[in-house]
């Protein structure tokens, strides 16, 4: 029906500047004009409750009794615009404030708050004044604050922009403030307007992200020699994230899902996961045997395909489950998040085995033809330098870390590493709050913020409201009712029994006030007198704002909607909130009505964020379950061996019980934005695992040896993917937005231990407990080469020593 914008000023009150600066924001406001649009047209009336034409020259007057106009006309229809404001105790008398002394001021301000009988419609000056101060002889001598309201009507499409020219007039206008006065603003969009704000402000850092991580691309797909970089195939390579973002957005957007707060933060996640991908495929492409790498280009591709793929899959279809598992919650934010990272990541599988595989194919050609990476110009007599042919990365591997890891006195530290995390962990994960505030999400510099800073400070009962709304509630056979279900909330520990004043016991203590109660015998004389009460009396015009009529209240009308505004008392602690809004539940149904309770809906800004944490951790701790489940069956399916299996989800678990632990000490809380990251994280966390266990089962040996070739084998491309994944959100970590900050906590800490324990505690734990001896016969190929699955895997020092001099041929 209408929305609510404010101004507050924190001021003296004991100076005159500080009245005409008051005066001078009123007429700022009241000239904005919009496409046309001026104050008049786009502000609620006080007839708004009644009509949608709620101007009083336009509105049809044939039901008012005669004698009943010229009271209107010097009330509620002298003034056209609902606003609230200290200037009205000059406006209605038409005195000149200009003129206005500071003795008669402060006089003017004492009057008006001691006289209770001369107030109308919304001009008590009382909620409007904060920190009031008085002398020994009652007079008011100072004030904190004042606040001021305007309200507007939803139905105009001007409103709006409106709204964004109110805060421009209001918070960046060059008026000079007097000594120690402050200004703050907030409108009804301000939230969505900042939240927008953040996130078109962090697209830079998005584009900045891309080009750190495709420089990293490029460094380690390729050489640093004209022949064998890959730069167009790194560029393509990361085109695919782009390819997967249009699609998955696309299909989502048909399905009729909403871009939310938290889904900007899905460009990086895609970025990391597609380039993990491609590193898993470029290192089986160069760590094929000789006689693999001597077949043509395409059946080349294809037999690496069969090793790589077979990765890619595991790691793709547990992250696709993991967010199928994300879209049963009965968050819409979550599960909107979860269908468009599904999708994501689905077309990112996609375009990485199809698209990006095919541009693999013509860079391969392009080698074989020996063309340069950059323009392509053939150079047939050109052969590497001693410092190109050598892949530093997969030597240190092999040469260093590898053996190192694999000495008993290294597993001993990192399995007593692991003990000690998890432990502390578990520790720190039953310190670990839940908490929800949508407010965190803005900048903490930001105008609404500064302007909900103050109101808390200087208004605090503005704050923690809740509204319950009756509809379908008969007012007189239902009069007992709801005088016991206002009893029962003033019994209510949690409520503020002060600011507990709804508009039907007023009128019920005005009829016995009067004795007009005892002439009630039915309906229609109990909503006729309420006429007389809401109309024609001082108090009761106060509550027309929360009523809604069906037509003018007068003859044959009806209360389509009313509120009963509630306060509060502090809370704190969410469990204090959860109890308290839970009894303002049970104190409505344990009325009874007419027709039931199922008409009456309670409702809070507040609500949204305590309903938000009880629903959060509930939903964490289900989804997450779930999660773990449904990507261990997967993992067990893909990788068809039981113990490693059981491992791999161990690493997983490890992981995950780290990364909740990790958030204690952070400072983070089980909020909306952590929750989808914590459920993010641990299809993440499989990538790091699955990959090191599905290359221990495809190798040969014993335990150790086993161990020791699949570190070697594959640990470069998981450092790597690890790597890359930390590289999207790194300048994301610089950004001052919160959702963005704790979105670089929780990657940071997921890649940190994910990769401890898929590439440390992982192939530690294998070579101790993992699958037992696996012998294959096959031919002797030679003493570098060894046979498994089809294919031959050669010691990587020397196919890349081979793999050069090929190439030089």
């Amino acid at each position: 029906m209408e929305s609510l914008q404010k101004a507050a000023a924190r001021f003296s009150l004991q100076l005159r500047s500080d009245i005409l600066l008051i005066k001078d924001i009123e007429r700022d406001v009241k000239n904005i004009i919009v496409n046309n649009n001026t104050w008049e047209d786009v502000c609620a009336g006080y007839f708004t409750w009644f009509q949608e034409d709620d101007k009083w020259e336009t509105m049809n007057k044939t039901e008012f009794p005669e004698e009943y106009l010229p009271v209107i006309n010097n009330t509620m229809a002298k003034e056209p615009c609902i606003h609230k404001s200290l200037l009205k105790i000059w406006h209605k008398d038409g005195r000149n404030i200009d003129k206005l002394t500071k003795t008669r001021i402060l006089d003017d301000v004492t009057a008006t708050l001691q006289n209770t009988n001369t107030k109308d419609i919304l001009s008590d000056i009382a909620p409007l004044l904060s920190g009031v101060e008085y002398d020994q002889n009652g007079r008011v001598k100072s004030a904190n604050a004042t606040i001021l309201y305007w309200l507007l009507k939803k139905s105009n499409p001007q409103s709006p922009e409106w709204e964004v020219e109110f805060i421009e007039r209001i918070l960046h206008s060059n008026r000079t403030l007097p000594p120690g006065m402050e200004i703050y603003a907030v409108t009804l969009r301000s939230y969505q307007d900042m939240l927008h704000e953040i996130v078109n402000s962090n697209i830079i850092v998005l584009f900045c992200g891309m080009s750190l991580i495709t420089f990293y691309v490029i460094m380690m797909i390729g050489r640093c020699n004209a022949m064998q970089q890959r730069i167009y195939l790194s560029l393509m390579g990361i085109s695919v994230v782009g390819q997967a973002i249009l699609s998955a957005y696309g299909i989502c957007y048909y399905m009729g899902y909403f871009y939310g707060s938290v889904h900007p933060i899905l460009p990086f996640l895609l970025l990391g996961i597609g380039v993990d991908d491609m590193f898993i495929i470029m290192q089986n492409l160069e760590t094929m045997s000789e006689m693999d790498k001597s077949l043509d280009i395409p059946s080349r591709i294809a037999k690496s395909i069969q090793v790589s793929g077979m990765s890619i899959t595991v790691t793709s279809f547990t992250n696709m489950v993991a967010f199928a598992i994300g879209m049963t919650t009965v968050m819409p934010f979550l599960k909107s998040f979860c269908i468009f990272a599904a999708m994501g990541i689905l077309f990112l599988y996609i375009y990485e085995i199809t698209f990006f595989v095919s541009c693999l194919v013509y860079d391969e050609r392009r080698l074989a033809a020996k063309k340069e990476g950059c323009c392509c110009h053939p150079r047939p007599n050109w052969r590497p330098n001693k410092c190109t042919k050598q892949n530093f990365q997969r030597y240190i591997f092999e040469k260093y870390v590898g053996p190192c890891v694999m000495r008993t006195s290294m597993k001993i530290i990192i399995l007593l590493a692991t003990a000690i995390l998890l432990g502390v962990n578990v520790w720190a994960i039953f310190h670990l709050n839940q908490n929800f505030d949508p407010l965190v999400y803005l900048n903490q510099e930001s105008y609404p913020i500064r302007f909900n800073n103050k109101l808390t400070k200087y208004f605090p009962k503005y704050g923690k409201n809740v509204n319950i709304y009756l509809t379908g509630v008969d007012y007189y056979e239902d009069r007992h009712a709801l005088s016991q279900l206002v009893d029962s909330l003033k019994r209510n520990p949690y409520v503020n029994n002060r600011t507990l004043d709804p508009w039907f016991m007023a009128y019920q203590e005005w009829l016995d006030t009067t004795g007009k109660g005892h002439y009630i015998e039915n309906r229609d004389e109990y909503y006729n007198t309420l006429t007389e009460f809401l109309l024609f009396t001082v108090k009761g015009q106060a509550y027309i704002q929360n009523m809604k009529f069906n037509k003018l209240p007068f003859n044959d009308y009806n209360i389509t909607t009313s509120q009963i505004p509630v306060q509060h008392i502090p809370l704190t602690m969410s469990s204090d909130q959860t109890r308290a809004m839970q009894s303002v539940r049970d104190a409505v149904k344990s009325v009874n009505f007419t027709q039931g309770y199922d008409y009456i809906a309670i409702y809070s800004l507040d609500y949204i964020s305590w309903a938000s944490n009880t629903i959060i951790g509930e939903e964490l701790i289900r989804n997450l379950s779930l999660e773990i489940m449904a990507v261990g069956i997967v993992t067990l399916v893909l990788l068809r061996n039981l113990l490693a299996s059981f491992w791999v989800m161990c690493c997983v678990l490890f992981t995950l019980i780290d990364l909740l632990g990790s958030m204690y000490f952070l400072g983070l809380t089980i909020e909306i934005s952590s929750t989808i990251m914590i459920l993010l994280c641990a299809g993440l966390a499989v990538d790091y695992a699955a990959h090191i266990g599905l290359e221990f089962i495809r190798s040969n040996g014993n335990k150790q040896e086993r161990a020791l070739t699949t570190f070697n084998v594959i640990g470069p491309a998981v450092f790597n993917g690890g790597l890359s994944t930390f590289l999207a959100f790194v300048l994301v970590g610089f950004s001052q937005a919160y959702v963005f900050i704790t979105f670089f906590k929780l990657i940071t800490s997921v890649v940190t231990f994910g990769l401890f324990h898929g590439m440390l505690f992982l192939p530690v734990i294998l070579s101790l407990a993992g699958p037992g001896e696996r012998r294959q016969d096959s031919p002797k190929k030679s003493q570098a080469m060894q046979y498994h699955n089809g294919y031959y895997t050669v010691h990587l020092s020397q196919n890349g020593k081979d793999t050069e001099d090929a190439l030089a041929k």
